[in-house]
């Protein structure tokens, strides 16, 4: 194979592990938020826009977080 071929296919490689790591990062807060302040009931049961931006901003700062090691 050429190493172009490598190259690319080992970048893919590494791409979804990190892909794989923050969303289970990301799983792993949003359940320890939700057991204990209730995060996901504050966002959709209860409608606070607070809680949603909070959540969004854990989501946004993980993957964030994991583009700058995989780039770096």
């Amino acid at each position: 194979m050429p190493d172009e071929v490598i190259r690319f296919f080992q970048a893919l490689g590494s791409t979804i592990l990190w892909s794989v790591v923050s969303i289970v990062i990301v799983a792993v807060v949003f359940e320890i938020l939700e057991k204990r302040y209730r995060l996901l009931d504050e966002i959709f049961k209860e409608n606070s826009v607070a809680a949603g931006i909070f959540g969004a901003s854990i989501v946004l700062g993980v993957f964030y977080t994991v583009t700058q090691i995989v780039i770096h």
